[in-house]
C-alpha cells in the first residue's frame, strides 16, 4: 500500500501537466509606432511555454507602465495546439511640442527645472500619457504655492496633430500673491512675540525687510518648518518640554509698506511653553586622550544658568573639533540630557567615543596639468604619515588658494584605506587659472589718463610657480618701463628671493613731474604659520620737475625740485588668511612696515615712513561678502633732512578715496594748491554682491585725508564718498575693470559736482 503513494502522486503530477495547455501564439494588434519585437520585450509570456493567466495580468502591468498606450486589452482564445493570446494595443500620441503659458512671477525656466527634478518632464517626440500631465499639473501648483500663489490654478490644453501627434500646452493662472499680514501666538510663551516671529525662517509678517526678501510670502507648506524652528527657539531658551500646536489660519484685509489694501493672511500659533529648565549636573564621560577638565572648560553651559539647546550642540561641535584637530578623525560625542521636573534642571552627560587617531597615508592632487606637484605640495602643511589634523589640513588648503595659481573646484576626497581606517587618502582636486597674462592695451584711467601698453606677467613660470614680468607703456601721463622675476621657493626653501628694475615717468597733474630710475632687491622667508617677514632694497634716481599745469610756483621754493639719489630699506611683516588675492572671500590681513632712506645707506634723503594696515573679509551671505580695510601712513624727516614733496601723501582716486579726483585730497595753501600730506589715514568699506560670473556690484563707502604733521584727524573734516561700483573680473587679465559712480561729501572746489561718475582699473585694497 505504501508502495502505491509515490506511484499516484507521480501520476497526478504528469496528468497535472500534461493537462496544461501552451500558448501557441502571440498576437500584437493596433501597434504602429512600438514594434512587435519592442512589446515582446516587456511581456514575460513567451510563445511554446505554458499558459499562465497571472503571468498576463503582470504583462499588462509591465505594458501599462511604459506609458506607451493608452489602452490595453488581452484576449485569450483556444488554438489548434495551445492559447492563442491577442495583444490589442492604442497608443499614446507623441508630444511634438510642450509649452508653458506662464504669468510674471513664475518663469518657464522655474517649472522646467522644478520638473526635471521631480523626473516628471516631458520631453518633445516622447508618447504622451495622460495620468503624467496630471502628476505635472500637480507639481506646478506646489512650485505655485511654494511663491505664495495659493490661489493659482493649472489647466492643460492638449490638441491634436495630425494622426498620431499633440501639442502640450499648459496654461497657468497664477493669481494674487498672499502675503503675511499677521502672526500671532496664542499660550503661555514668556519670551517676546518679536524673538518667536524671527526664529521662523518663511511666512514672516508684512513689513519692509520681509518684503524686500521676499519672506512675508503666505506658505502654506512652510507653516510645519516654521513651527518647528519655533519649538527649537523655546528649547534654546530653556523651555525643554515646549509644545507648538497646529497653526490656525484666516483672512484679513490690511494695509501694505505701500499703503495699498489687500488680502492678507492672519497666522494664530497655539505655543505652550511650560516650565523654563535651567542646568544641572554637567558630566563628560569616556574622555581619555584630553581631560574631563579641558573639555568641560570648552562647554559653555554653567550650573544654574538657564538650560540652552544651541549652547548643547556648540559644545558637541566643540569637543569634535578639538578632537579632530588633534587627528581623532572618527570621534563621536553624544550628549545624553536628563530633565528633573521636580527641580526644574537639566543634567546632561557627554559622552564621548574618542575613536583611533587617523594618519595622512597619500597625498595626490588632480587638475594641475601644468603646475608642478611640487608648487603645491610644498605648501600643504601635512606630509604624508603624519596625524590627519583636520586644522592643519584646512590652513593647508587655504594656504594653495593664497597661491593665486589655482582654485579648489571642489571639496577633496577623503577616503579611509578599506583595509586600514586609520590611514586615509586625500585627493585634492583643482582648477589651474590663468598663468600668463599678455596684453596690448590701450585705454584710459584716472591715474595713467590715456595710454597705449606691451605687458607679460606669467605667475606660474616653467609650472614651478615663479613670477616673470615686463612692462612697456606710454601715454600723457605715465611712462612705464620693468622687468621683474621673483623666485617663491628658493632651494625650495620658503624664502623668496626677487628683483624689479625699473624707469617711471609721471606726470602728477596740476603738482609735479617724476622720473624715477632705479632697482629693488625682495627677499621674504615664512616664520610661523601664516606669518611672513619681507625685506626689499631699492636704489633709484629721482628727477622731480614743477608740473606745467601747476597752479601754483609754491613747488619751486619746495624741498624736492631737482636730482636726487635715494637708498632705502623696507622691512615688513605681515599676516595674511585672506583666501585669494584675485576675489577674496573671506580672511584677515595684519601688515606692518617701515621704510628707511638715507644715513648708512648713502643718498640725499634721510627720512622713515611707517606703513600699518588692516583688511578684513567676511561672507554674511551665498555670494555677499564685506569688506573693510584701514591704513595709516605717515613720514618723518631725520637728522635735518626734509620731506621731499615727492614723498608727501595725496589721496583721491579709485586707490584711496575713490569718488575724488586723483591727488586732490591732502593740506593746501591759501591758493589751493595741494601740498600733500606727511600724514594720512583712509577707511574703506564695501559690500559685495557676486552677480553672476564675472560680474560683482559693490557698495561702499571711503573716508580719509591726509594732513601736516602738527594736525589731527578729526571726523568732521575727513573726506567722504559713498556710492555703487560695478566691478568686471576677467581672469585672462588678472585684473578687475570698474565703473564708479559716487557720492562725496565735501567739495575740493566750489565748482565741482557732489556727484561723481569713474572708470578704473584694479582694486582699492
Amino acid at each position: 500500500m505504501r508502495r502505491l503513494v509515490p506511484f499516484s502522486l507521480l501520476l497526478f503530477l504528469a496528468v497535472a501537466l500534461f493537462a496544461q495547455e501552451l500558448v501557441e501564439k502571440i498576437e500584437i494588434i493596433g501597434n504602429d509606432r512600438v514594434s512587435r519585437e519592442t512589446i515582446l520585450y516587456y511581456l514575460s509570456s513567451r510563445e511554446g511555454e505554458y499558459f499562465n493567466r497571472d503571468l498576463l495580468r503582470k504583462d499588462f502591468r509591465v505594458l501599462w507602465s511604459t506609458g506607451f498606450f493608452a489602452n490595453i486589452r488581452i484576449e485569450a482564445e483556444d488554438g489548434t495546439r495551445g492559447k492563442i493570446v491577442k495583444m490589442i494595443v492604442q497608443e499614446n500620441p507623441i508630444v511634438k511640442a510642450i509649452g508653458y503659458k506662464t504669468g510674471k512671477k513664475v518663469k518657464e525656466n522655474d517649472i522646467v527645472n522644478k520638473l526635471k527634478e521631480k523626473d516628471e518632464y516631458i520631453l518633445p517626440f516622447s508618447y504622451f500619457n495622460p495620468a503624467k500631465a496630471q502628476r505635472i499639473k500637480r507639481t506646478i501648483i506646489d512650485l505655485l504655492s511654494e511663491k505664495g500663489l495659493q490661489a493659482a490654478t493649472v489647466d492643460s490644453e492638449v490638441s491634436r496633430k495630425g494622426k498620431s501627434e499633440v501639442e502640450v500646452l499648459f496654461k497657468i493662472d497664477e493669481g494674487p500673491r498672499l502675503r503675511v499680514g499677521l502672526v500671532e501666538f496664542k499660550g503661555d510663551a514668556e519670551l517676546p512675540a518679536s524673538l518667536l516671529r524671527a526664529s521662523m525662517k518663511e511666512n514672516r509678517k508684512h513689513g519692509l525687510l520681509s518684503w524686500i526678501t521676499g519672506k512675508d510670502v503666505y506658505k502654506q507648506n512652510k507653516l510645519a518648518e516654521d513651527t518647528a524652528t519655533i519649538k527649537k527657539k523655546l528649547q534654546e531658551n530653556g523651555y525643554m518640554e515646549a509644545t507648538v500646536g497646529e497653526p490656525r489660519v484666516e483672512e484679513i484685509t490690511k494695509k501694505t509698506i505701500l499703503f495699498k489694501t489687500q488680502k492678507m493672511m492672519k497666522i494664530v500659533i497655539p505655543v505652550k511653553a511650560g516650565p523654563r529648565y535651567a542646568v544641572g549636573e554637567v558630566k563628560i564621560d569616556g574622555s581619555k586622550v584630553l581631560s574631563a577638565k579641558h573639555l568641560r572648560s570648552l562647554i559653555k553651559l554653567r550650573r544654574g544658568s538657564v538650560y540652552s539647546t544651541k549652547a548643547r550642540e556648540k559644545a558637541v561641535e566643540s569637543i569634535g573639533e578639538t578632537y579632530r584637530d588633534g587627528g581623532y578623525l572618527y570621534i563621536q560625542v553624544m550628549p545624553v540630557e536628563s530633565l528633573d521636573p521636580s527641580h526644574k534642571v537639566v543634567n546632561v552627560t557627554f559622552n564621548v567615543n574618542e575613536g583611533d587617531v587617523a594618519y595622512l597615508n597619500r597625498l595626490e592632487f588632480r587638475g594641475n596639468t601644468y603646475t608642478k606637484d611640487k608648487v603645491i605640495r610644498r605648501e600643504m602643511l601635512l606630509r604624508e604619515g603624519d596625524r590627519f589634523s583636520f586644522a592643519i589640513f584646512k590652513d593647508s588648503l587655504l594656504r594653495v588658494k593664497q597661491l593665486g595659481l589655482v582654485e579648489l573646484e571642489k571639496d577633496p576626497d577623503i577616503k579611509p584605506n578599506p583595509n586600514d581606517p586609520t590611514q586615509l587618502d586625500v585627493t585634492v582636486n583643482v582648477k589651474e587659472l590663468q598663468r600668463n597674462n599678455i596684453q596690448f592695451t590701450a585705454g584710459y584711467s584716472g591715474y595713467e589718463g590715456t595710454f597705449i601698453a606691451l605687458s607679460y606677467e606669467t605667475v606660474n613660470f616653467m609650472g614651478a610657480g615663479e613670477n616673470l614680468n615686463f612692462t612697456v607703456q606710454t601715454g600723457a601721463r605715465v611712462k612705464n618701463y620693468s622687468f621683474g622675476f621673483t623666485e617663491p621657493y628658493f632651494l625650495d626653501k620658503p624664502i623668496s628671493l626677487g628683483f624689479n628694475i625699473y624707469s617711471r615717468y609721471i606726470v602728477y597733474p596740476g603738482l609735479y613731474n617724476q622720473k624715477t630710475n632705479g632697482v629693488t632687491f625682495n627677499a621674504g622667508t615664512r616664520l610661523f604659520g601664516y606669518w611672513r617677514a619681507n625685506a626689499s632694497y631699492t636704489v633709484q634716481y629721482v628727477d622731480a620737475t614743477v608740473s606745467e599745469t601747476a597752479t601754483d610756483v609754491i613747488y619751486t621754493s619746495l624741498y624736492g625740485v631737482g636730482h636726487y639719489y635715494e637708498n632705502s630699506i623696507t622691512p615688513s611683516i605681515y599676516r595674511s588668511t585672506i583666501d585669494s588675492p584675485l576675489t577674496p572671500s573671506r580672511g584677515t590681513l595684519y601688515l606692518a612696515s617701515l621704510k628707511f632712506a638715507g644715513s648708512f645707506l648713502g643718498g640725499d634723503i634721510t627720512m622713515i615712513m611707517p606703513d600699518l594696515r588692516w583688511t578684513f573679509y567676511h561672507p554674511v551671505l551665498a555670494h555677499h561678502i564685506v569688506g573693510l580695510n584701514i591704513e595709516y601712513q605717515t613720514v618723518i624727516p631725520l637728522w635735518g633732512s626734509e620731506i621731499p614733496f615727492w614723498e608727501r601723501f595725496y589721496l583721491g582716486g579709485e586707490r584711496s578715496i575713490r569718488g575724488y579726483e586723483i591727488y586732490t585730497i591732502g593740506p593746501k595753501d591759501s591758493k589751493g594748491t595741494n601740498l600733500g600730506g606727511e600724514k594720512s589715514l583712509v577707511l574703506n568699506a564695501e559690500y559685495i554682491v557676486q552677480v553672476g560670473g564675472p560680474l560683482y556690484m559693490i557698495l561702499f563707502h571711503d573716508v580719509g585725508n591726509s594732513l601736516g604733521r602738527y594736525h589731527k584727524f578729526l571726523w568732521k573734516e575727513m573726506y567722504s564718498s559713498s556710492g555703487i561700483e560695478a566691478r568686471i573680473f576677467v581672469p585672462a587679465l588678472r585684473i578687475p575693470f570698474r565703473l564708479i559712480f559716487a557720492y562725496n561729501n565735501r567739495l575740493i572746489n566750489a565748482s565741482d559736482s557732489h556727484f561723481a561718475f569713474r572708470f578704473a582699473v584694479g582694486t582699492t585694497f
